[in-house]
């Protein structure tokens, strides 16, 4: 009995939470942190609390810590560890009763009956890697002034660097049960808001003095999945108060680069300069290893005071999201002190790869840097362009943007392979070219990780960019300037080939004699052929050369060149190098109304920096008719089912210090035969129903053509389709001089609904798309008359509906007014001769009640209606 008692008047929660931390691959450290009212006989039952872990289980955990914030209010904490058996999501909870009484939004004030229940979500996935709870760094007790706009900031912060996100929701009694009668605290200006994002709650402005209590869902995200979350339940006490809060100054976001110092002078003052101010920094930064500072701690003054914030951290705080901090300011009084807070953000980022060297082999660049100082890089980015950038990251600037120019050509992996720093850079196996000038820079990513420092799935954070490196490949081995066709044809045709001689080479190594081998491939072969070959006695002998390729298909092929440079090491014949491919100029041709679109493809280790097109005129000779900076070109204004034949010019140029030449080159030739495969517009319909008419069953339809682009319109087609669903079916076909269409098919008394769209035809056979359906719906009637004279004169002997239309059903049903029923059918018709179904007898004079259940047709199917009434019978 006594402790029945003791729980009857069980009014001592006021606040709580239950946070995780991951301790083995499912083994979780599970702490219930609650805030009770000490005064409060109840308040001893706090001694112990039950858990129950989401999976079946609970248990009975003794209480770890007690501290007193004041004397109406203790935060006792509550530790233990649990293993669970499998992955999957758990909800960690804890009820017991009671809440404080008088709390104004819940049940009316009376909530001393009321269970105090929180949550949290735990999700345990191996694909997802290690997972640590949010923390909240701030105790979810606060105090606000009545008619002022309140702040509260729960300065949460996630171990792992998981994205969080903030939300109200009502507080709960049990699990899946909200507290009764909860009411959104009242305000002035209708405004109670968190900030989902840095999780900033407002409040502007209570305009009720109390206790309230409110809960906060902080779910945690990685890579936009939701893998846990902790419900806080927390308590506001809004005062009368007679003092004005202290303000705290604007705090300005900021960045730091792992070695460095990043410092702000935090300020407060109060407006009431008798008051004396304390102010307290809450955040991650003040939680983890090498953790902030401020100085003082806490920041005591009269009327203002500042305080330093100093930060410098360490690589394991390196992550995608930026680190919040939130300074509080209390002024000293007494009976109702006032609070204000302001907030900032700090991203901590990784500093930028250094030493970047370039090394030539052969005709690529070895690029090798130092590995990060904080050893945690997941991978390494290797960016280039061709020439440099003139771009230096600004002040905190992370990643490379592609207003740059430079282009992601590797990546190099280190999480399995720390020390990896090397990549070797030759275009893919194609060959850098040694006559342009070739600028890297590298970046480190760093992949999220657990608290214990463990890699875990999200989103990589990137590092300062490298100092950029530029380099030319020194040219060895000869470079190809020329691949060009001059004859068309399906197995007679030809190209040529020249190439410069290269520049410098270590004769002492490799020795004469020397080897020009020059190989050729198709563009979609995997070998290369050897078509020519030629020796030299010296290195002084080697000159530019040109050469015919012949006995090739031009005509459907295009054809890939490179060079192979042969000298003599201790007496063997040993590979210099390769140049860079260089491909013959491959064109295709698309033809459409009066319009032949011309493209093509080129590969090649200079710069093209114009193409002029050719076309044979009438006299079979080629002229030029324009060029394009671009690898496309449309000839216009052609006459259709002419043929027109083209063959596509190059101009490019290597540009370097010692080398500047010229190469032009031509593509095959290649004909197209402009056709009309434009579609013409769909003309502007318009559908008059026939509703306005009851015995009229077809649909009018006309429509206008489009002038712009339906001028070579010779017909239309008319489609149609009973139902939205079905497909559609054509109805007629009509002369371009018709404009319009009677649909007065037999169906139509069954049903005018439908859709319909109106096709244009062009002389080539091109039919408009469905850009102007319209749909028309029934209008279904069906009325019956409340009167009618059974008495064999015939004339309006019988019971009928009045002319009708798109009913496909009914069920009536007609009863005396003893509510028997005479009558039933489900004739559309009726016929009802006034005689009762189950005796045969007339029925006498008088009023008869009716239900009648009507199917009518509509165009997204048949639908019910349902009529009631009266009949009257008379006989005489």
């Amino acid at each position: 009995m006594v402790l029945l008692s003791i729980k009857a008047s069980a009014t001592h929660y006021r606040a709580g939470e239950i946070i995780y931390e991951q301790l083995t691959e499912r083994r979780y450290r599970i702490t219930a942190i609650t805030y009770t009212d000490p005064r409060s006989r109840a308040d001893i039952s706090t001694e112990e609390l039950t858990i129950s872990f989401g999976d079946g289980t609970s248990e009975t955990v003794k209480r770890t810590s007690r501290v007193f914030l004041s004397n109406i209010i203790v935060q006792n904490i509550y530790t233990t560890t649990h293993e669970y058996r499998i992955d999957g999501s758990y909800l960690i909870n804890i009820i017991d009763q009671n809440r404080v009484d008088g709390i104004v939004n819940i049940n009316l004030g009376n909530s001393q009956y009321i269970a105090f229940y929180v949550e949290s979500l735990l999700k345990i996935n191996q694909s997802i890697g290690p997972n640590r709870s949010p923390i909240l760094t701030k105790p979810p007790i606060d105090n606000g002034c009545l008619n002022r706009r309140y702040y509260h900031n729960p300065s949460a912060y996630d171990p792992d660097g998981d994205s969080l996100v903030f939300s109200l929701i009502p507080p709960k009694q049990a699990m899946g049960q909200e507290v009764p009668n909860y009411e959104t605290p009242k305000s002035s200006n209708d405004i109670f808001k968190i900030d989902p994002i840095n999780g900033q709650l407002e409040w502007d402005a209570p305009i009720l003095a109390g206790i309230y209590n409110i809960a906060i869902l902080i779910r945690e995200y990685r890579k936009n999945i939701l893998v846990g979350y902790v419900v806080r339940d927390m308590q506001i006490t809004i005062n009368n108060c007679i003092n004005q809060p202290p303000v705290v100054q604007n705090i300005a976001n900021g960045c730091v680069v792992v070695g460095d110092t990043i410092q702000r002078i935090i300020s407060a003052a109060d407006p009431d300069n008798f008051q004396k101010v304390s102010l307290r920094g809450y955040g991650g930064p003040f939680a983890v290893e090498r953790k902030a500072t401020y100085s003082p701690n806490p920041a005591i003054g009269l009327g203002s005071i500042n305080t330093l914030f100093n930060w410098s951290p360490s690589c394991s705080h390196i992550r995608k999201s930026p680190w919040q901090i939130i300074f509080e300011a209390k002024d000293d009084e007494t009976s109702n002190p006032a609070v204000n807070q302001n907030s900032f953000f700090v991203q901590v980022i990784a500093p930028p790869i250094l030493n970047v060297k370039t090394t030539q082999i052969n005709n690529g660049f070895e690029l090798t840097w130092n590995n990060d100082t904080c050893g945690l890089a997941g991978r390494y980015k290797v960016y280039r362009k061709i020439d440099s950038s003139n771009w230096q990251p600004a002040h905190c600037e992370t990643g490379i943007p592609a207003s740059t120019g430079f282009q992601l050509i590797h990546t190099v992996n280190t999480l399995n392979n720390p020390t990896a720093n090397v990549f070797y850079d030759n275009n893919g196996g194609s060959g850098l070219s040694p006559l342009v000038t070739y600028c890297y820079r590298v970046i480190a990513e760093y992949p999220p990780r657990s608290a214990s420092g463990q890699v875990i799935y999200g989103d990589f954070s990137e590092s300062i960019a490298s100092e950029e490196v530029c380099a030319k490949i020194v040219l060895s081995t000869p470079m190809i300037t020329k691949a060009s066709v001059i004859s068309t044809h399906k197995t007679n045709g030809k190209t040529d080939i020249a190439f410069i001689k290269p520049e410098f080479l270590d004769t002492l190594h490799y020795q004469a004699p020397y080897q020009v081998a020059v190989k050729r491939n198709s563009s979609k072969g995997i070998n290369f052929t050897t078509i020519a070959t030629k020796d030299y006695t010296s290195f002084a002998n080697i000159n530019d050369e040109v050469l015919q390729d012949s006995m090739l298909n031009t005509s459907d092929s295009q054809y890939v060149y490179v060079i192979d440079f042969y000298a003599t090491v201790s007496g063997a014949k040993t590979l210099v190098g390769t140049s860079p491919d260089a491909t013959t100029i491959r064109t295709g041709i698309y033809s459409t109304d009066r319009t032949n679109i011309l493209s093509w493809n080129v590969n090649v280790p200079w710069h093209n920096d114009t193409f002029i097109v050719y076309r044979k005129n009438t006299s079979n000779v080629f002229d030029s008719i324009g060029f394009s900076l671009h690898t496309s070109y449309s000839d216009t204004n052609l006459t259709n089912n002419q043929t027109y034949c083209y063959f596509i010019r190059s101009s490019g140029f290597y540009e370097s210090f010692s080398v500047k030449k010229a190469t032009f080159n031509f593509s095959q030739e290649i004909c197209g035969t402009p056709i009309d495969t434009v579609k013409p517009c769909a003309p502007a319909l318009s559908i008059l129903p026939p509703c306005s008419t009851a015995n009229e069953y077809r649909n009018y339809l006309s429509w206008t053509p489009i002038p712009q682009c339906a001028m070579d319109v010779v017909s239309y087609k008319v489609f149609f389709k009973p139902m939205e669903n079905d497909p559609y079916q054509e109805l007629i076909t009509l002369p371009n001089t018709q404009l319009n269409y009677w649909d007065m098919r037999t169906e139509q008394k069954q049903s005018i609904a439908g859709c319909y769209y109106v096709a244009g035809v062009d002389s080539a056979g091109n039919i408009s798309n469905n850009t102007n359906e319209v749909c028309v719906d029934n209008c279904p009637f069906y009325q019956i008359p409340n009167v009618f004279t059974p008495n064999g004169d015939l004339s309006n002997d019988t019971l009928h509906p009045f002319p009708y239309r798109f009913v496909s059903a009914i069920n009536m049903v007609i009863y005396n007014r003893w509510g028997n029923e005479v009558y039933s059918t489900t004739d559309i018709d009726i016929n009802w001769n006034g005689t009762d179904k189950k005796t045969g007898n007339a029925c006498p004079d008088g009023v008869y009640y009716y239900i009648c259940e009507v199917k009518e047709t509509y165009l997204d199917g048949v639908k019910t209606r349902n009529l009631q009434g009266t009949i009257q019978i008379i006989r005489n």
